[in-house]
This record gives structure tokens, C-alpha cells and sequence, in this order.
């Protein structure tokens, strides 16, 4: 018997994802597919460099060798578990999200950048924000009802190394807390830490 309800080619389907088991996944890159995290963290070799193009809108605003470099500057036992930064195209629902970086095992992922080096905030998103930004970024400007913050290139990048990049070393670091909320509260200290440690705060 035929079924007169007309199917969509489209249903289970999620924005920028699919559905597993009954929930919602991300859709990985076929360059970085869910399975490469864990291959590169088993790795002997550590600290190895992945670049993915970015996309027209976007860029990197530090190559692999300026994130080496600040490995380099840092106490070894803080970096010896690093085995993977992943230059990675931005996807929609981190820039939806606001999200500059993850860690995935012993990955750390910096997602690209805007290349207006504009970021767009609610007044409420904005409030939580300033005093977070603040040693990198102060420029805010209201634009219809929104605040933008506007970066110049050097601020993109002091923030990139001494603020998301230090913060995702300090998940990898640290191993033993299982609070979502513990493990920010520890990885935001430790970047502040080794960035004045490193005399860029």
C-alpha cells in the first residue's frame, strides 16, 4: 500500500549535523573526522600542527609556529601532554556559540576568526564580556540595538595565544576535576598564570 504521506529527503536531518542514535551530532570535517582526535593524542609524537582553510570570511590569526613558540616559552611538565593544534575552519554553531577553541583528548582546536575582526554581542552578552576582554580589547561601539567590539590584528592575537590557546592547555593539564564548572574556573586561572608568567598580562 502506498504511503500518501509525502517524505522529505531532509527529515533527521540537523543543521550543520545528523542524527545518532536519536541524537543531534556534529558534523565533522572530512579532513578532521571525529575518530583523528584520538589517533593524534595516542601519538608518541607530540605537539604536531593540522591547518584547514578557514573559509574567505575568516582567517588564522596565528600560524602553527606562533603557537609552538609559545609551548616553547612554558614549563614542560604543562606541555608534554599537548600532541595535536588543529587550525580549524570555524564551524556554524561555534560562531553561533562564541566559541574560539576546544580541547578533543590531547587536541587543542583554535577555530578561525572573522576577518572584519568585528564580534557582535547583545547588551546582556556584552556585560559579561567587557571585563573578560578587557586586557586585549576594549574598543566596544553600539550599532542598532547591538555592541560590537572591533579588534586590530596584534589584539587578535595576543588574545588567540596568551588567552584561548593557555586556557585549552590548562584542560589538557588538568585531569582530575569533573565539574564543567571547576575545570573552566581552573583552565581561565591557568591562563592568566602562565600568561603572567610569561610577561604578557
Amino acid at each position: 500500500m502506498r504511503n500518501p504521506t509525502r517524505r522529505s529527503r531532509n527529515i533527521g536531518k540537523t543543521q550543520g549535523g545528523r542524527v545518532k542514535n536519536g541524537r543531534a551530532e556534529q558534523k565533522w570535517s572530512r579532513l578532521f573526522p571525529e575518530n583523528k582526535w584520538n589517533q593524534i593524542s595516542e601519538s608518541k609524537t607530540a605537539w604536531q600542527t593540522f591547518v584547514e582553510n578557514p573559509s574567505k570570511d575568516f582567517y588564522h590569526p596565528c600560524s602553527p609556529s606562533d603557537y609552538l613558540s609559545v609551548l616553547r616559552r612554558l614549563p614542560s611538565r604543562h606541555t608534554e601532554n599537548v600532541k595535536g593544534i588543529i587550525l580549524r575552519r570555524t564551524p556554524k554553531r561555534d560562531l553561533r556559540l562564541g566559541i574560539d577553541a576546544w580541547r578533543r583528548y590531547s587536541c587543542i582546536i583554535m577555530n578561525a576568526f572573522p576577518s572584519s575582526n568585528k564580534l557582535t554581542y547583545s547588551c546582556r552578552q556584552k556585560e559579561s564580556r567587557v571585563s573578560f576582554f578587557k586586557p586585549f580589547c576594549d574598543r566596544w561601539k553600539e550599532d542598532n540595538g547591538s555592541w560590537v567590539l572591533e579588534w586590530e590584528p596584534e589584539e587578535v592575537q595576543r588574545y588567540y595565544l596568551y588567552q584561548v590557546f593557555l586556557h585549552e592547555i590548562g584542560h589538557i593539564f588538568d585531569w582530575s576535576k569533573t565539574s564543567q564548572t571547576k575545570r573552566e574556573k581552573y583552565a581561565d586561572s591557568f591562563a592568566r598564570d602562565m600568561a603572567e608568567f610569561l610577561g604578557e598580562r
